[in-house]
């Protein structure tokens, strides 16, 4: 962002100059104009819309050029966003689309900030040509505005954050009564589904309208300020011409000066409050590294101190190669937030994480499944023996019946499959993708006895990959290297 940012102060630096110079050629060519000097009158004018369109033309190119710049590199980092989950009242993934929508604006907010902060040099022309009390009213009338476009940059961006949590809610909650649409009919609730999203979807239209009365508010001080300037600076060098204390040309060029920083300034109000979302965008598309120092070479992953915002018990572990990590406590007490965490999924309240291994696996009771064939979601576009795949479903205790038509398809969310086989199944799929590290988040409570020693059975064949388990009791690890207990 920092190339972006330095050529935009560069060109909004000779907006405004070429802006504040084109006033003055102005205010000279109509002052050629009424001493009947015809031809040097008009060949200035043609002259400062020539350089004015090719000005305009050119930030406009550049503002396009940039925003579109800023949109590819933001969404070439789209992956790793995708590839974080999304929790119960989290923003949406639309919300993503949205921001990147947002952060390509910097580039061109900024060229407005800096031009309307430069534009100020006028107030000095202001001064040299008509005197002390027009330069006063500007400076005063341009303090006064700065408060009102604060308040109109912190209301948008509050209501904006607003909106988003709204929507996200909106959209969470019309997939939870779709999911659950057969069994409120059935208990003739429908009713009640339909009134709770007209319910959220009322409010988030109410935010909406907020939203545009704040940037029609501060759109009207703008231009209310602007306006009472310009008049009251024509008004005081009027009163001068009639005096005979002030030439027109003077008195043109203060006029049109003031007419053009409060134009920058203008601009730049009325965008003030995008400048909120703009900041608030690049701040949720940026996501912290959870690689902190320079990678181990042998530990897989290194926790130091680790406090998450769920349990204020510190961790501390070194996982290498074929370590096996028990993680446990009660339910509630934080587990499945420290596992997160440890991924990067969450970031901590204290301490740091390590995290180098190339190929990691999660398994947990909400892991799913994909729409397609069994050899689809097992493979994930790899190429593997068949044979391999079938004895590795065979090992795991999934009944050849039901599993042992590879091609065979499955319906989305593994419907039609009970917990117990799709945890399996997902376990399945990681020991194919040869990860380094394994993360079980609590599945042992869906398997039986025999399910549960058919995992142990082939997990105790990957000796080499390190496992991390959280669970509540009766763990599928049985000889871990280490233990942590986390309590509530």
């Amino acid at each position: 962002m920092t190339p972006f940012r330095k050529s935009a102060q560069l060109l909004g630096a000779l907006n405004a100059f070429v802006g504040l110079t084109l006033s003055v050629l102005i205010a000279i060519a109509l002052n050629n104009l009424a001493t009947q000097k015809l031809c040097n009158g008009i060949l200035l004018l043609v002259i400062v819309l020539v350089i004015r369109t090719v000005v305009s033309f050119a930030s406009e190119e550049w503002g396009y050029a940039t925003a579109r710049t800023v949109r590819d590199q933001w969404r070439s980092g789209l992956t790793r966003h995708l590839s974080i989950p999304r929790f119960s009242g989290d923003r949406s993934r639309a919300d993503l689309a949205q921001a990147i929508d947002h952060a390509s604006e910097g580039p061109l907010l900024d060229l407005l900030l800096t031009s309307a902060q430069l534009s100020l040099l006028g107030i000095g022309v202001v001064f040299w040509s008509v005197g002390w009390l027009s330069s006063a009213i500007i400076v005063v009338l341009l303090l006064l505005a700065v408060p009102f476009y604060i308040r109109a940059g912190k209301q948008s961006a509050e209501i904006s954050s607003d909106y988003n949590h709204r929507r996200a809610v909106l959209e969470s909650r019309q997939l939870e009564l779709l999911d659950h649409a057969v069994e409120l009919r059935g208990l003739g609730a429908v009713a009640y589904g339909s009134n709770e999203i007209g319910a959220i979807s009322d409010s988030e239209h109410k935010i909406a309208l907020r939203a545009i009365r704040v940037a029609l508010g501060s759109s009207l001080v703008t231009e209310f300020i602007s306006g009472v300037s310009i008049g009251l600076v024509a008004m005081v060098v009027g009163f001068g011409l009639l005096n005979g204390t002030i030439h027109l040309q003077h008195a043109l060029i203060a006029v049109l000066v003031t007419s053009e920083i409060f134009s920058q300034v203008r601009r730049y109000g009325s965008e003030f409050h995008r400048r909120e979302n703009a900041v608030q965008s690049i701040a949720l598309l940026t996501l912290s590294d959870p690689v902190l120092g320079s990678p181990s070479t042998s530990a897989l992953l290194r926790a130091s101190k680790l406090v998450t915002h769920v349990n204020s018990t510190p961790f501390e572990s070194v996982l290498l190669p074929g370590s096996q990590l028990l993680i446990t406590g009660t339910s509630g007490s934080g587990k499945t937030s420290l596992l997160h965490t440890l991924l990067g999924w969450l970031s901590p309240t204290h301490g740091e994480v390590e995290l180098s291994a190339d190929r990691i696996g999660f398994v947990s009771p909400n892991s799913g499944l994909l729409s397609g064939s069994l050899w689809e979601n097992l493979t994930l576009g790899e190429n593997h023996d068949r044979l391999k795949v079938a004895q590795l479903l065979s090992d795991l205790g999934l009944d050849e019946n039901r599993f042992g038509d590879l091609d065979g398809l499955l319906l989305a969310d593994g419907r039609g499959i009970s917990s117990g086989e799709q945890v399996r199944l997902v376990l399945a799929r990681t020991l194919l993708a040869d990860p380094q590290l394994v993360l079980l988040d609590d599945i042992a409570g869906l398997l039986d006895a025999a399910s549960k020693q058919n995992v142990q059975n082939v997990l105790a064949r990957y000796s080499n990959i390190a496992i991390i388990e959280a669970t509540v009791d009766n763990p599928i690890l049985t000889n871990p290297s280490d233990r942590f207990e986390v309590r509530s």
